[in-house]
């Protein structure tokens, strides 16, 4: 017998909540109910629900009931559930084109702005130690404003990087990925950082036919996740899933070739994350040939 929802979220909550079992399973009760209204198909069981709820209600109090359908939301993207994952970006990609627009954002900004904010709330990377950041929303206010805000500080990140790109073009890269301002991975990537290129090389080699092919087409030559969709006959979520799974498999397999490689210990390894991580797509885009093979193969 599953246990009572009260319970599930008393199992989490300190202090406890105020009201007595019977009221706050009435409550929660009512809270999922209103949460899986606009999205019921997502397949996240009530008790999951309740302990994600209840993670972000350390006092006991619940998060307005009008947000309800949006945590739902979040809930299931941070679980990795596809269907939420689409349904979120169906719903709020053209959100972010808007505070693209109202910024006056070029084009390719624009583009960029899109992918980024995409990867940062939704893609969970536990070999960096990230968790996608939408995790971070509590239901305290409605998602579109969240995720405006998001959108609207990234860009603003974005546009202070390309300033500082053209104030100086020479260490750009290193200025753009806060290199410079830690002296032991500006150590590291003087050592290692001709090792790190060879086994970022070395895994991409070891790549199958189709992760070359859409990290080729995606990175190189800008492709939309949308549009590798249309390409492979697959849905968009699909497209971002193999996406994701082949960055990972590449950055897995650059840490396991540079773990046998050289003799580093674990302070060390987790330093060099940093390295692999800043020059992954710089390797990856130099060495990923032009002439891979497409979906057909």
């Amino acid at each position: 017998m599953p246990k009572p929802l009260s319970e599930v979220f008393r199992e989490v909550v300190a202090p406890l909540p105020a009201a007595s079992s019977s009221e706050l399973d009435v409550a929660l009760a009512t809270y999922v109910e209103a949460a899986r209204t606009s999205w019921p198909d997502f397949g996240v069981e009530p008790f999951q629900f309740v302990r994600y709820l209840a993670e972000r209600a350390p006092s006991g109090e619940l998060p307005p009931l009008r947000h309800a359908a949006d945590l739902w939301l979040a809930c299931a993207c941070v679980q990795g559930v596809p269907l939420a994952i689409a349904c979120f970006l169906q719903e709020y990609e053209p959100l972010v084109a808007r505070v693209a627009r109202r910024q006056k954002a070029e084009l390719d900004v624009a583009a960029d702005l899109r992918q980024v904010l995409a990867e940062r709330l939704l893609v969970s990377d536990p070999a960096a130690g990230r968790r996608a950041k939408i995790a971070d929303y509590k239901g305290l206010g409605a998602l579109r404003g969240w995720v405006a805000t998001a959108a609207a500080t990234t860009l603003s990140t974005q546009r202070r990087a390309i300033g500082r790109r053209r104030e100086q073009p020479e260490s750009a890269a290193d200025e753009v990925l806060g290199l410079h301002l830690d002296p032991e991975l500006q150590y590291l990537k003087q050592r290692y950082a001709r090792q790190v290129h060879d086994a970022i090389i070395a895994a991409v080699d070891a790549l199958g036919t189709r992760e070359k092919a859409l990290l080729r087409l995606h990175l190189k030559e800008r492709l939309s996740i949308d549009a590798l969709g249309a390409m492979y006959g697959v849905n968009r979520a699909t497209a971002a899933r193999w996406l994701v799974a082949a960055r990972r498999t590449l950055k897995a397999r650059t840490i396991e070739r540079l773990r046998a490689a050289l003799e580093l210990n674990s302070h060390e390894c987790e330093s060099l994350l940093g390295l692999v991580n800043s020059q992954l797509e710089v390797s990856m885009l130099a060495h990923l040939d032009a002439d891979v093979e497409g979906p057909g193969a």
